[in-house]
């Protein structure tokens, strides 16, 4: 239509308008691409074969890293396990550790969040003994007293003296903790 020429009532002929602004560099069929662009369908295409291989590639990692007896998200970095013959897979229980002259305590508590506290290895261990004190009443509270069981994983040192551990054992058993699990490991 931009070429046409229409005939009014006059005795002129009548242009339709057309692109009047001419910029100084008017490049060509630049206003045609844009037009183009603009009443193109716009789609997107997701390309799965690479999501797929970093899903397999990560389900492959998490996989050979996975631990179903937990030791090794236990085991502190300064303490070197003892070696024993003969044991039963590690399970899921709060853990303590001496290392040296101290003593650590690392649980869940009921609504997720972690327990830790660390504190001198003594007959005392006040904070020790609270943390122990309310993780019990909250089982029992939860199971009751005949379920209760008292389980609890100790890991020392192979260099840590007996007294040592004898200390937070008769600590444990003082609170009600007679389930105690030596953490070991295995002699291949």
């Amino acid at each position: 239509m931009d070429s046409e020429k229409i005939k009014g009532y006059a005795s002129r002929v009548i242009r339709p308008p057309g692109y009047h602004i001419h910029p100084q560099w008017d490049l060509v069929h630049t206003r045609h691409l844009l037009h183009e662009r603009r009443h193109k369908k716009k789609s997107f295409h997701l390309n799965l074969a690479p999501m797929v291989d970093m899903f397999s590639i990560l389900v492959i990692y998490l996989i050979m890293n996975f631990s179903s007896s937990g030791e090794v998200f236990f085991i502190s970095k300064d303490v070197t396990m003892p070696k024993a013959a003969k044991g039963l897979p590690m399970q899921s229980f709060p853990i303590i550790s001496i290392i040296g002259d101290k003593v650590s305590f690392d649980a869940e508590n009921v609504e997720g969040r972690p327990v830790y506290v660390e504190e001198p290895n003594d007959q005392k261990v006040p904070q020790l003994r609270n943390v122990l004190k309310k993780i019990r009443t909250i089982e029992v509270e939860i199971a009751g007293e005949k379920n209760f069981k008292g389980q609890i994983n100790l890991q020392a040192d192979e260099k840590t003296s007996v007294e040592n551990v004898k200390k937070i054992m008769r600590v444990l058993i003082e609170e009600g903790w007679t389930g105690i699990n030596f953490l070991v490991q295995p002699d291949k």
